[in-house]
């Protein structure tokens, strides 16, 4: 039997008090005399444990939940008993404060929905079992009962009372903590155990405790006095005598309120009395208060508990449900679209004022906007660079084996020689920047970075033989203009900082040109089309920019651009290649592996790079009224690999006027061989012609069939652009 994941309950008692404890353990680590019980059917994964007289120690809880239940008792005439029930929460890997809150609270509030509410003691144990398996982050649940003689409110729901635990290290580390929201309160009430040194920082700016912060510090020097000061480590504004105000060994209770622009500090657990730190703000210190974080200094580990009550009648029912699961796609969403904003700027910095303008996040909304930034960078996928400026980020990692340095300079390294690359590689989204890296070898990322004005990304390394560098175009600008100069400068950089660079390969996704009947031509995505000329001496890459319809005739005049090479190397390259490719009968052709390599070096990133389902590949054909019909896609020719990439030699096109247009963009596409349409390389081609540069190529991987951008195939059509270039690579001569 493999090392399955397993729920197992175990009850004991514990200071009088009856306890349940639901842990989730591998197989291995259940000692199989003590079960019980193994459920079956539709509760597989369940084991009832033996009940025993203590339950093993284990680490303190990150989260809590306190609540008066109020049972009635069949057996004594239906006489009401009340309990004190506590449920407290263990959580699995490096889930986010926000995250462990937020699982915590749904997790209860799925325990106690009236509308399912179990009938029975048993019966709720059992929901508390089941609902454990569809929380994977919680590791631990524990449910303790005691019997309680406290007066039954007549006119209300008891109050629910909501813990979060935080643990700080004896570093003088701040540890955030956005799971208690205080943007929206005047005070706060917490337990602490600490041995002395205990800081409080209440800022204005999420993540920053140097400005616009008061920092209160209990049981300072050694546990001996508490002060109030302005920035972390700042100047004592107050201070107070407090011998042995804090213990290491038991909690206190203290209360912080900053109301009316006057801080006051108290011991004990009602709020208002007792208060021992008290200071005016001078309108110079005057701020909104807008976020939490905790440190212990040096001498001390600290253990925080802050506690709220959670409104029962308000976060209950399938309505409440309904909302909150609509609240956390929408923020899903906006965290979705913070991200691709950075990535489309990238190499260059967004503003954390244009981010939030761009995502259309409301100002009561940027506080936990900030939270979804910071959450951000730690995984490593953004960078604050220099404050208030933001930066998408590349992994420094791709495995343990594929190592990949990523600096962030001011200067780039002069590259003499043999160093400088004679390939250069363009792409514009992020994920086939992403992709065409992950076939380079011996690579290492410089981002030359601006606050102001335009950054540049170059990787540098080795593929086959050849010294290569790659580049992402910005695509994050006001206006067209704006863009087409970016795009023009970044080339232009490109090839002056490198100016060994011979070959320049486009990578990315586009616009497959499907034939509906004829499976020899037919593209699908995932495929592969490479710009080669379609006929003696024409194009690789054209655009279309107007359109005029021919005076009593049933058609257009297509006003164009075209382009093509004064040194076809890599044209002659992908053609023998193909020639190659169908004289071979082995399984697997050269990108196919390049694939398959790249996809576990590729498996942490953000994006996912794998196949989508070949049901998602759905062809339609629009009608002369504008009707979609969908239709299956032709039988393929000989030698195609459905459920892989394959490649088609032909033309690549761009000119929205066409590209969207479903009827042009047929007739177009057959009158010039066209194959692919992109998102518009026109201004790259031009300044390549413009830089004197003879040798291109243009290699799109298909990610729809409209001229939009389906997102989920953009991925892996990236990679599967990106193989097919390095296979194109390791064949030129």
């Amino acid at each position: 039997m493999g090392d399955s994941d397993e729920v197992v309950m175990m009850a004991a008692k514990r200071d009088g008090r009856s306890v349940m404890r639901l842990e989730r353990m591998f197989r291995s680590e259940i000692d199989e005399k003590l079960v019980h019980h193994v459920a079956g059917g539709p509760h597989k994964g369940i084991l009832i444990a033996k009940a025993v007289d203590n339950l093993k120690d284990v680490e303190p809880p990150e989260g809590r939940l306190e609540f008066l239940a109020y049972l009635v008792n069949e057996e004594q005439q239906n006489q009401s008993v009340q309990d004190y029930w506590t449920l407290r929460f263990w959580f699995r890997g490096q889930a986010e404060g926000v995250v462990k809150k937020k699982t915590f609270t749904d997790y209860f509030q799925e325990l106690m929905n009236p509308s399912n509410f179990p009938k029975n003691y048993i019966g709720f144990i059992k929901k508390a079992l089941v609902l454990l398996k569809i929380y994977p982050v919680i590791k631990r649940v524990e449910l303790e009962v005691q019997e309680t003689e406290d007066p039954s409110p007549e006119d209300s729901i008891p109050p629910i009372k909501s813990f979060t635990s935080v643990f700080t290290p004896a570093s003088y580390t701040y540890q955030l903590v956005p799971e208690v929201q205080i943007n929206n309160k005047t005070f706060i009430t917490f337990m602490v155990k600490a041995a002395a040194d205990a800081h409080i920082a209440l800022s204005a700016v999420y993540g920053d405790v140097d400005r616009k912060t008061f920092e209160i510090v209990i049981g300072a020097d050694g546990n001996t006095k508490s002060v109030i000061r302005y920035g972390a480590g700042g100047p004592d504004m107050t201070e107070s005598m407090t011998m042995n105000i804090l213990s290491e060994n038991e909690f206190r209770y203290f209360w912080v309120n900053w109301a009316n622009n006057k801080i006051e500090v108290g011991r004990g657990a009602n709020y208002g009395l007792g208060a021992f730190l008290q200071l005016t703000v001078p309108p110079s210190k005057q701020f909104n208060i807008n976020c939490l974080a905790v440190s212990t200094g040096t001498p001390s580990r600290g253990q925080w508990e802050f506690a709220e009550l959670l409104d029962a009648e308000k976060d209950f029912g399938k309505e409440a449900k309904k909302k909150r699961i609509k609240h956390s796609l929408l923020w899903i969403a906006k965290k979705q679209k913070m991200l691709q904003c950075l990535e489309d700027a990238y190499p260059n910095m967004v503003k954390t004022a244009d981010l939030f303008k761009y995502c259309k996040i409301k100002q009561s909304d940027t506080m936990a906007a900030l939270v979804f930034l910071s959450d951000m960078q730690k995984k490593n996928l953004i960078k604050e660079v220099e404050g208030g400026f933001w930066m998408r980020l590349q992994s420094s990692q791709e495995s343990d084996i594929v190592k990949h340095d990523v600096k962030i300079v001011k200067y780039l390294p002069d590259l003499k020689g043999l160093d400088q690359p004679t390939i250069a590689i363009v792409t514009s989204l992020f994920c086939e920047k992403i992709a065409v890296d992950a076939m380079i070898e011996e690579k290492i990322t410089y981002v030359k970075y601006k606050t102001e004005g335009e950054s540049q990304v170059y990787t540098i390394g080795r593929i086959g033989r050849f010294k290569v560098v790659s580049t992402k175009l910005s695509r994050k600008a006001d206006s067209e203009q704006e863009a087409r100069i970016s795009t023009e400068n970044t080339i232009t950089r490109l090839l002056g900082t490198f100016s060994k660079v011979h070959h320049v390969i486009i990578v990315g996704v586009g616009s497959g040109v499907p034939h509906f009947y004829k499976g020899d031509k037919h593209i699908r995505l995932g495929d592969v089309v490479v710009s080669v000329p379609s006929r003696k001496n024409g194009p690789i890459y054209m655009h279309c920019d107007k359109i005029e319809k021919m005076g009593g005739a049933d058609g257009y005049n297509y006003s164009t651009r075209e382009w093509d090479c004064s040194d076809n190397s890599l044209q002659d390259v992908a053609v023998s290649l193909k020639q190659i490719i169908e004289r071979d009968t082995s399984p697997q052709r050269p990108w196919d592996r390049y694939i398959n390599d790249a996809k576990d070096a590729l498996q942490t990133e953000e994006s996912n790079f794998h196949r989508p389902p070949m049901k998602t590949d759905r062809l339609f054909y629009t009608d002369d009224d504008g009707t979609e019909i969908e239709l299956e896609h032709p039988v393929p020719g000989k030698g195609y690999r459905v459920g892989q990439s394959n490649c088609r030699l032909g033309v690549v096109a761009s000119g929205k006027l066409v590209s969207r247009n479903p009827r042009l963009r047929q007739s177009f596409a057959e009158l010039n061989g066209i194959y692919a349409y992109d998102s518009d390389m026109s201004v790259v081609l031009e300044s390549l012609d413009g830089n004197r540069n003879n040798s291109f190529i243009i290699i799109r991987g298909i990610s729809d069939y409209s001229g939009g951008s389906r997102k989920e195939w953009q991925p892996y059509a990236s990679l599967a652009a990106a193989a097919y270039m390095k296979s194109l690579i390791y064949a030129l001569k």
